[in-house]
């Protein structure tokens, strides 16, 4: 438990807080979305670990409730598929789709698809592991 509060935890954390930092200038200043392109593989790193961590600790016996804590790391997981959201308007992925009303965005567009929905996942990503803690140390 203490390697999950005193390493895990808090890359997850930081992990959260570049990617809000990050999808806020990127906001700002469209040629930061190379750099917030560059965190999403980190991001899903760090929410890998995060879900392989709490996962070891419920099969050693951490005595949380199972399927609340399974349930926002699954949250969590599924949050990741909001990243880089901004390539379903693509000119590409839009001639994949039969669909003639399908938008395409420009490229500014999806930067500010993508920077947005990097914001509302971090902020997502750090309220989930905050309750996971919250969890594990109740059961501890």
């Amino acid at each position: 438990m203490e390697l999950y509060t005193g390493v895990i935890h808090p890359l997850v954390l930081v992990v959260s807080a570049l990617l809000a930092l990050t999808g806020l200038i990127t906001l700002a200043w469209a040629p930061a979305h190379r750099a917030l392109r560059l965190l999403v593989p980190v991001t899903y790193a760090a929410v890998a670990v995060h879900t392989v961590a709490v996962v070891v600790l419920l099969l050693t016996g951490a005595d949380a409730d199972i399927i609340l804590t399974l349930g926002y790391t699954v949250a969590s997981v599924a949050l990741l598929a909001l990243l880089g959201i901004g390539r379903l308007g693509t000119p590409e992925a839009a001639s994949a789709d039969p669909d003639p009303h399908r938008p395409v965005l420009t490229q500014s567009q999806i930067t500010r698809v993508d920077a947005a929905s990097a914001v509302i996942v971090a902020v997502a990503l750090a309220v989930v592991a905050w309750r996971v803690l919250v969890i594990l140390e109740a059961a501890a």
